[in-house]
């Protein structure tokens, strides 16, 4: 690395980042520059002047392996160099699965005593799924001391985005490089042995290649000094750098230039024999004078030595330097010698020329082969190539569709509508098949009417024999319509598949809540250990009341789920499980689990889940008092409901926001929050009893602003359907309500009637918060009566639960309500004041498992495990796990 120069505020930015992740900040970042710029150059300078405590793993992206799931990831992990760190990455894992294995080694790595500096070049050329568990695993560090370093061209469509959204504020930067400046140039200069071109040469060689080095470097090469240091005579255009490559290839002897020429085609990199065995060559000394032109490196491989191109740039002049004959004679040779069967089909479709039906069938099967192994992308890769071969058009057209519908699999949405873009009308009336992908591909881009119009034509147009078209049709419709809030009509979609399907799904047991049809029949699956089974099982459960089962079923479904790698499957079950949890008091789970989907969806790109589990977050911090996180919640799912436009999204960030209001004893907002909804609501959508308590809500509301008409006018219909249904937990919170409503116009009788039966409601539901709730709001009414025994005897019941679930805002009311009684509660806290996190990972601890079982429990590093445990010791005043037990016990009385 002596010849590099300049770039000293990049190397300085690049010390201060090692120096921050040493401190226990892992950081990220993103070098950006165009090709020729030295991304790779600066990274390699400065890896080569660490300390010797830094463990260094590298990685790079290249273009002919950027369809290979999981290759960044091997070499992350052949990098770690020991047996014991093997990360398995098979092709159908999902990114989190795969993230999940490096944290767990990363963790491992720390204890070689340094930090680990990780570091990426070519990420344009990543692959898709590296880039998704590299961003899963670096959310998760902790305060592992790890720098990552990505080098990357700024226009990559998007690859590394979401790395690019890590390396920002506090947690990493981007740095952009641009060209070398005169006083650089003239450095340069002067390290290539050309001595120092005076200023005026180095300002017009930076104005002629601005600055790049890859084209500063190749002048400075190929021109005669005399002629960088005039002024006068013209340096060669720009666009000769394939030139100046292909007049230093001519240099070379021609048993040389023939390795050269077989490298290019092979691609990079490749086996040095088998260059030597296409270039026709049989001694390995013809390659040294062109390593010694800057033309190829050789190094070692896994099977045997292998050659490389200096820069992306060299191999293109030297490939597309070869005439359309000779490139194809020699991709054609190449297919005959290349290990696999897959580089073989690849050479021929490079040397194909015109449609080829044979070659076509082969890809066809090779795509196939692929879909199996879960290699969605190289599949959907393979029948683009196909397509272009099939003579027959109607064989194209399929080819192409197919491959759409594996990239809106994987996520891939702006490839899959470029390939729609490119295909030419239907001829005659449009296939089933063809509108279902393409009404797929609106789904998936938030196109809700288009794809609903698609979806129903490919319906109309499948023929009864088409049984797995027409259910994947109808899942789609009953997805779509649940989402936008139209119960009956996603029912009946979820029943026709549910014709075809072993057991009703999730989504058709909630639309059947939404609609008003509660699906109370034994599931079919029921005691299978299918995890769609489960969750089908356990929405069932959490619509018609019964918490603990619920919470039972969803957590083995998302375990379940999680352990075979279906992690963004998951997040469908960990939304209603942590909905669960806050409706039966346990909001430390609540949060616990709503956080870590929100991260997963983060990760894996499920935007369209944000505004449900933003929700479902919001409400449980505003039951324990978090305002600000809840705020962050409440106005994170309004802006998702937003970008998504969905009607179910809408409701449920209103009635998060409307909880968090209440809580925070904000009635007036409340009733602007859901006002528009009582005006619109119809029996069925969002307020069924069991699926939604929002009436109660609204009708509480109106009553402490004194619109008792108003309110009974909500709360009525909300009692008749809670009762037809025989739900006791919505019985119990409209009774609470309608205790306080019969109390506001004068009718004491009525509102403890109204309590009494609200209070057997929510122990026959076995809810402990409800049956807080109504005691804290019967002694409130006693006290106002003047009943102050009676007041304290239920506000003190109420006390004692709200104490230990830790609902701090109805906690306040109660004490409020007591210190109006002239009594002086005893107040009592957690101990400690440990965050929600902090008392997951101390309950998993306490519970005997290790720090690494802990950590894979909640898919987190054992750096952040640790860091929690030191955390919890510190708050609690222990020195031990064996202490921890007792403490958390106490704290559960």
């Amino acid at each position: 690395m002596g010849e590099f120069v300049g770039r000293t505020r990049e190397l300085t930015a690049l010390a201060a980042h090692l120096g921050c992740a040493r401190a226990g900040r892992p950081q990220v970042v993103v070098v950006e520059g165009e090709p020729g710029t030295g991304k790779t150059a600066l990274v390699q300078t400065f890896l080569a002047g660490l300390d010797a405590d830094v463990t260094v793993l590298q990685a790079g992206g290249e273009e002919i392996e950027e369809l290979v799931p999981y290759g960044v990831v091997e070499q992350i992990a052949l990098g770690a160099g020991e047996p014991g760190d093997a990360v398995v990455a098979r092709a159908a894992d999902e990114p989190p699965t795969v993230g999940a294995a490096l944290v767990a080694l990363l963790g491992r790595l720390r204890s070689r005593g340094g930090p680990v500096v990780l570091a990426v070049d070519d990420a344009h050329w990543a692959d898709v799924r590296s880039v998704q568990a590299l961003v899963f695993a670096l959310r998760r560090l902790g305060t592992a001391p790890v720098l990552t370093m990505v080098a990357s061209r700024p226009r990559d469509g998007g690859r590394i985005e979401r790395l690019r959204v890590l390396a920002t504020g506090e947690r990493g930067a981007r740095l952009r490089l641009g060209g070398l400046d005169v006083d650089e140039l003239v450095a340069l200069g002067r390290a290539l042995g050309k001595g120092a071109l005076p200023v005026p040469a180095a300002q017009r060689l930076r104005d002629h290649t601005g600055g790049v080095p890859l084209h500063a470097r190749a002048l400075f090469d190929e021109v005669d000094t005399a002629v960088l240091r005039s002024v006068q005579v013209p340096l060669p255009s720009p666009m000769s750098y394939a030139v100046l490559v292909m007049g230093r290839l001519s240099q070379c002897p021609p048993a040389t230039r023939e390795v050269v020429a077989a490298a290019a085609v092979l691609g990079e990199p490749c086996r040095l024999q088998d260059a030597l065995d296409l270039a026709g060559v049989s001694g390995v000394d013809e390659v040294a004078p062109a390593v010694a032109a800057r033309l190829l490196t050789t190094g070692p491989g896994p099977d045997g030595a292998r050659l490389r191109f200096p820069h992306a740039l060299i191999r293109a002049a030297v490939y597309h330097d070869l005439d359309l004959a000779t490139r194809s004679a020699l991709h054609i040779r190449a297919a005959g010698i290349v290990a696999t069967t897959e580089e073989a089909l690849r050479h021929r479709l490079a040397a194909s020329t015109g449609s080829d039906p044979l070659l076509a069938v082969e890809l066809d099967r090779l795509a196939a082969g692929q879909v199996a192994r879960g290699e969605l992308a190289r599949a959907a890769s393979s029948l683009v190539s196909a397509a272009g071969l099939h003579p027959d058009p109607a064989d194209r057209r399929r080819c192409v569709l197919d491959a759409v519908e594996l990239l809106v699999r994987t996520g891939e949405r702006a490839r899959a509508e470029e390939l729609l873009a490119g295909l030419p009308p239907a001829p005659g009336a449009v296939a089933a098949g063809e509108s279902h992908v393409r009404g797929q591909l609106a789904f998936a881009a938030g196109r809700m009417a288009e794809a609903e119009h698609l979806l129903l034509e490919a319906w109309a147009s499948a023929a009864d024999t088409e049984t797995a078209l027409r259910t994947k049709i109808c899942e789609r419709l009953c997805h779509l319509y649940y989402l936008q809030l139209r119960p009956d009509d996603a029912v009946e979609w979820g029943n026709r598949a549910a014709l075809a399907a072993p057991w009703s799904s999730g989504l058709l047991v909630t639309s059947l809540a939404l609609a008003g049809r509660p699906d109370t029949r034994p599931l079919r699956g029921a005691g299978s250990d299918d995890p769609a089974a489960a969750v089908a099982r356990g929405a069932q459960l959490l619509w018609t009341e019964d918490l603990a089962g619920a919470r039972a079923e969803l957590t083995t479904a998302v375990t379940a789920l999680r352990r075979s790698g279906m992690f963004m499957a998951s997040l469908h079950a960990q939304g209603y499980l942590a909905l669960a949890e806050h409706r039966m008091g346990a909001w430390e789970d609540a949060v616990a689990h709503t956080d870590e989907a929100v991260a997963l969806a983060e990760d894996t790109e499920q935007d369209w889940t944000l505004a449900r589990l933003h929700s479902y977050a919001a409400m449980p911090l505003a039951a324990q008092g978090e305002w600000e996180l809840a705020e962050a919640h409440v106005a994170a799912a309004a802006a998702a409901a937003a970008a998504t436009g969905l009607s179910l999204d809408r409701v449920g960030s209103t009635v998060a926001a409307a909880n968090v209001a209440d809580a925070r004893g904000r009635h007036a907002v409340v009733v602007e929050l859901l006002g528009p909804m009582a005006a619109q609501a119809r029996s069925g959508v969002a307020g069924e009893p069991g699926v939604s308590n929002w009436p109660c809500l609204l009708a509480d509301a109106l009553i402490r602003l004194g619109r008792i008409s108003d309110a009974d006018e909500v709360l009525a219909p909300y009692e008749r359907r809670a009762t037809e249904l025989g739900r006791n937990l919505a019985r119990a919170a409209a009774g609470r309500v309608r205790g306080w409503l019969e109390a506001a116009r004068g009718d004491l009788d009525a509102a403890d009637r109204a309590f009494s039966e609200a209070a057997c409601y929510a122990r026959a539901g076995g809810s402990e918060i409800d049956g807080a709730l109504v005691a804290l709001a019967h002694g409130a009414v006693a006290r106002r009566a003047g009943r102050r025994r009676e007041a304290a005897t239920q506000l003190g019941a109420a006390r004692a639960v709200l104490v230990r679930l830790g609902a701090r805002p109805a906690l306040a009311r109660c004490d409020g309500e007591l210190a109006a009684c002239g009594l002086s509660p005893v107040r009592r806290t957690l101990p400690g004041g440990l965050t929600p996190r902090e008392l997951a990972v101390a309950r998993l601890a306490a519970s005997g498992i290790s720090n690494p079982e802990v950590a894979a429990e909640l898919v987190v590093s054992v750096n952040t495990v640790e860091f929690h445990l030191r955390n919890v010791y510190a708050k609690l005043g222990i020195h031990s796990r064996a202490e921890l037990a007792p403490h958390l016990a106490d704290s559960d009385q």
